[in-house]
């Protein structure tokens, strides 16, 4: 550019000033809008990509919206509600927060009814207490009057930790060894550390791990093999085991003499109820469960679970399937106290 040209321009600009500032202005406005709107494209685009299912590309590009601008309420909500979705709560409660303060009061309104049905799951987590009452789902409130939702939403459907044991986060789970209880009429533990550990891996996101070949003492007895945490951490460190399940488990069994009822046909073709006497066996198990915490011992569930079931004498039925029967019995309350009860509510991701 000539001096003379240079100066030229510089005259036309000092001659109309105004007119240089609004434009300077117009396209600072610009560069800092198109950052923004860029920011809302990819949390668009991330709410159609869970809209499919495709979680995975949905959380690329709220980060990437968050990348372009680090304060944007519908990235931040999204991220939350994924997080949340994924168990990963203390991430979730971090995106809640920052999400509230960013967001416009059109957004608030849906990222405040995400954060008020987090609260008190977030409370009970972080209490490491999951007795109070069942997590209610609450309606969606009634949008201001005289605001229009000036946002997009997409409600999804998330499964929340509700009453129960505050296992969420546990992965790996040592099975046994059990202790024997004082009455019980046989060592069962091989066989019931065989069955829970495969009936847990059938029926829970648990990896589990037993400890067969080093079996406890016979001789531990009560309370005290439970206190000792140096004991059950070295156990769980050397299966790398985040939690495990031991306990008192004891099997007794009772014959008795029963009355049944049974219809036959007498010889006149007549169907005939008739009464009699049958002697049956009743095998009962009682397992006083305790879940340890892996990292340092302690106890997270304590429960006593019993089950029984009877067979006539006369079927011959082996000791070892009469056992099997009767832990399948009770396998659905060691499930229930193992896994945490979940509710589903409802959450809103903004675009």
């Amino acid at each position: 550019m000539s001096s003379e040209f240079s100066q030229q321009v510089l005259r036309s600009a000092v001659s109309r000033p105004v007119t240089l500032i609004l434009v300077l202005l117009f396209v600072a406005a610009g560069c800092a809008t198109a950052p923004v709107e860029r920011g809302k494209n990819q949390a668009q685009e991330g709410v159609f990509a869970a809209d499919q299912g495709y979680w995975e590309e949905a959380q690329f590009r709220w980060l990437k919206a968050l990348a372009i601008a680090e304060m944007n309420a519908r990235a931040l909500n999204n991220l939350a509600v994924q997080h949340e979705r994924d168990g990963e709560f203390e991430a979730a409660k971090d995106y809640y927060d920052k999400a509230l303060v960013a967001a416009t009061p059109a957004e608030h309104f849906y990222v405040d009814r995400n954060n008020r049905q987090f609260a008190p799951i977030w409370e009970r987590i972080s209490s490491g207490s999951m007795d109070d009452d069942k997590l209610i789902d609450m309606p969606l409130d009634e949008f201001p009057e005289g605001q229009t939702a000036a946002v997009g939403v997409l409600e999804i459907i998330v499964s929340v930790p509700d009453q129960g044991p505050n296992l969420a986060g546990y992965n790996r789970l040592l099975v046994g060894n059990f202790v024997p209880a004082e009455e019980t009429e046989s060592n069962i533990n091989d066989f019931a550390v065989r069955y829970f550990r495969r009936r847990i891996t059938q029926r829970t996101f648990y990896e589990t791990q037993d400890q067969l070949e080093a079996p406890m003492d016979p001789a531990s007895r009560g309370e005290e093999v439970f206190d000792n945490a140096d004991y059950w951490v070295e156990r769980a460190a050397s299966s790398e085991a985040d939690l495990v399940l031991t306990g008192t488990i004891g099997l007794s069994t009772e014959q008795e003499s029963q009355m049944v009822r049974e219809r036959i046909r007498s010889p006149d073709g007549q169907i005939r109820e008739v009464a009699r006497f049958q002697d049956v066996v009743t095998y009962k198990i009682t397992f006083d469960v305790v879940v340890l915490r892996g990292e340092d011992g302690e106890r997270l569930v304590e429960q006593t679970l019993e089950s029984e079931a009877s067979y006539p004498v006369e079927e011959g039925v082996s000791n070892q399937e009469a056992v099997f029967e009767t832990l399948e019995r009770m396998l659905p309350q060691l499930l229930e106290t193992i896994t945490p009860r979940r509710s589903e509510q409802s959450r809103y991701l903004i675009y």
